[in-house]
């Protein structure tokens, strides 16, 4: 489950989304952080997971400078992350890949991985191996599929994120979380989490052990109403609130 920075920046609000996500059985915690809002609620998140088992994440969008915030990542690093996704802005490119070597946590890249123009450069200064994929940033498939090759040869572990996008969006994401590069939990969701009960026109739903189906019909086939069949099941975490 990802969660966005509470708008009365209080803790206990995140604790208390925290509580509800392990309620549902989500098997993973991603916390968005910013310079001034990062070790307490990092802090926070570890005391309400506690005896969970379940990995803590944090997602910064590009919002630390290095080496101005120095302190602020150095503390991220020592918080035993299972990644910091994106610290800082999309273009710096070189400066991400300097944090691969200056920090112990990997680092994980969204905004940057916009094409496999990007993905090469990434390669290419040995930077991070760990990556969202978000199909509807890449323009579809085709430039994910080209992404997914340029990975599985540099050896990066990739997730699949969200925008988030409805039943019908969000099945490019499915078909590209079923690949077997994509070893993380993705930020995939229900139909419930943007929609509401039975709003959605192809409705998506998580079992209570956080795993989605993956249909095996088509979309027109679906949009006339028919079940559709699993042929693999993902493990998920929800996208930002």
């Amino acid at each position: 489950m990802a969660l966005g920075i509470p708008q009365d920046r209080s803790t206990e609000t995140l604790r208390r989304w925290i509580d509800e996500a392990l309620v549902r059985g989500y098997q993973r915690v991603k916390i968005k952080v910013a310079p001034g809002w990062d070790a307490q609620p990092v802090a926070a998140a570890r005391d309400a997971m506690s005896g969970s088992g379940l990995p803590l994440t944090v997602d910064a969008n590009g919002g630390y400078e290095w080496p101005e915030h120095e302190p602020n990542l150095r503390g991220l690093d020592a918080a035993g992350l299972l990644y910091i996704e994106q610290p800082l802005a999309p273009d710096e490119l070189v400066g991400h890949a300097h944090l691969v070597e200056e920090l112990r946590t990997p680092i994980c890249l969204d905004e940057t991985l916009k094409d496999a123009r990007a993905a090469r450069q990434i390669v290419q200064l040995g930077g991070p191996r760990v990556w969202n994929i978000k199909v509807h940033r890449m323009g579809g498939l085709l430039e994910v599929s080209r992404v997914y090759a340029v990975a599985q040869e540099y050896g990066a572990e990739l997730w699949a994120g969200t925008m988030p996008e409805s039943g019908i969006g969000s099945q490019a994401a499915l078909a590209a979380a079923s690949l077997p590069g994509f070893v993380y939990p993705s930020d995939l969701e229900p139909s419930t989490r943007w929609f509401g009960r039975n709003a959605d026109v192809v409705k998506l739903a998580m079992s209570h052990d956080s795993r989605m189906d993956v249909p095996t019909e088509s979309i027109s086939a679906m949009l006339r109403g028919d079940l559709f069949q699993s042929s693999s099941r993902l493990i998920l975490s929800l996208p930002n609130e």
